[in-house]
């Protein structure tokens, strides 16, 4: 597959991320609206991972049918069509607002 054949969806939604640094260096992504965390080795590594992460979630909801469902209930809308099947070559897009917050106790 051609980076041509990938079709981008844009999500409309502003996702907060509580980002925090451990003890060890790892950085830590906690999204509380999705229930999702992260971790990675570097700030620009976590970046890139919360984005691969929401696109996974948002895959799996293509992939059994509840992405409609799922949008609505969290007041989320696509921007463009969404295929009736994926088969690998959707890629969604949602922004998100990593915030830094103090390492947990």
């Amino acid at each position: 597959m051609s980076s041509t054949d990938l079709v981008r969806i844009d999500i409309k939604a502003n996702l907060p991320w509580g980002c925090f640094r451990t003890k060890c260096g790892n950085w830590v992504g906690v999204c509380e609206p999705l229930n999702l965390t992260v971790q990675s080795e570097t700030w620009a590594e976590l970046m890139e991972d919360i984005g691969d992460t929401l696109d996974a979630l948002l895959q799996d909801m293509l992939s059994t049918n509840e992405l409609d469902k799922f949008l609505r209930d969290h007041g989320w809308e696509a921007v463009g069509q969404i295929p009736a099947e994926s088969d690998g070559a959707v890629r969604f897009d949602i922004p998100f607002i990593p915030a830094l917050m103090g390492s947990p106790a």
